[in-house]
């Protein structure tokens, strides 16, 4: 059990990565393939990832506990986005930190790799950046799509909870193991545990959606915002194939209505791209079609256009979204009828 405690300015400070990080996607996906509890879709993405796993990630495995931790240095805070300067910054790593962190878990015996780690070589640097960013590219970019689908999807349910009934309804929603009942936000694992308490003091909080997790996991290290990562909302599976029953495709084709849906939450061209799996040229000029069709706006500011759905658009994807709308309404109930 996690239980996180608010003062009233940490309730002003609470936010969501825009975009998934490249080394918190990495270590959830890692873990998410030794994890025995777990959903149907992460069961789904695992049997499609695990062939693509090579003997090269082996460095990053050996930093998985068999519970299912992992060290905080594997999940830094990166000056920007993407996976180079995500990768640089772990390589760089002191290595007290990893002592510090890795030390007091590993058993007397290790092999040469982890003890060139805690000693700071550059040849076990090399290979755990190598491990991550193989992994990365030949593990979860093949399935990137969907994985940002659900991570969007979950973004777009907290926005409308925040909208509907405010922070309470907001921190009341998040997963049926979380229970707000302020100003401590509890979650529950599966098992019986050690309660962990964060007090937040100020800090804020960072929620993190995961399509990958079925448990809630925290981070609270020294001179870092705290971080709560909890599972996604499990979209439901239609039973007809999407390939042949697929209107807004119809009518937009495939790439350009995958387009439209990924700007549930806004984003600049880079996040779209990313988010679909498209060159940049080509996001360009969807977005600039349906910039044209009056579906999006875009806003520029220092050279970075951000692309956002106009209420025209909404109305395209109110069918996809129907259900998780009724589940808000009715959290948003009974966040008021226990006031």
């Amino acid at each position: 059990m996690i239980r996180v405690h608010f003062t009233a300015a940490d309730l002003g400070r609470i936010t969501f990565p825009v975009e998934p990080h490249p080394l918190w996607e990495t270590a959830l996906a890692a873990r998410a393939l030794g994890d025995r509890s777990i959903t149907p879709a992460v069961r789904r993405w695992r049997r499609s990832a695990a062939p693509r796993v090579q003997g090269s990630m082996r460095p990053l495995f050996k930093l998985i506990s068999p519970g299912g931790l992992f060290p905080d240095f594997l999940t830094p805070e990166v000056p920007g986005p993407g996976l180079e300067s995500s990768v640089e910054v772990l390589t760089d790593t002191p290595a007290d930190v990893i002592r510090e962190e890795l030390e007091p878990y590993l058993p007397p015996e290790i092999d040469r790799y982890l003890r060139g780690l805690l000693e700071g070589q550059a040849g076990s640097r090399r290979a755990l950046g190598i491990a991550v960013r193989e992994f990365h590219q030949q593990v979860l970019a093949p399935t990137s799509g969907e994985l940002q689908r659900r991570y969007g999807a979950d973004l777009g349910i907290r926005s409308q909870a925040l909208l509907h009934g405010g922070i309470d309804t907001l921190l009341s929603s998040l997963h049926p193991d979380v229970e707000w009942n302020s100003p401590v936000l509890t979650t529950y694992g599966h098992t019986e545990g050690p309660t962990s308490d964060i007090h937040l003091e100020g800090r804020g909080l960072e929620l993190y959606p995961s399509p990958l997790t079925t448990t809630c996991l925290a981070m609270d290290a020294h001179g870092r915002r705290p971080v709560l990562v909890y599972p996604c909302t499990d979209l439901p599976e239609s039973d007809e194939d999407p390939s042949t029953n697929d209107a807004l495709a119809d009518l937009l084709g495939r790439t350009r209505a995958a387009v439209l849906r990924s700007l549930v939450h806004p984003a600049t061209t880079t996040q779209l791209s990313r988010r679909v799996g498209i060159s940049l040229a080509s996001t360009s000029d969807h977005a600039r079609i349906l910039r044209a069709a009056g579906l999006i706006t875009t806003h520029r500011t220092q050279g970075t256009a951000l692309h956002t759905l106009t209420p025209a658009a909404r109305p395209l994807l109110v069918g996809e979204s129907r259900g998780i709308q009724g589940q808000i309404a009715k959290t948003a109930v009974q966040t008021e009828d226990s006031r």
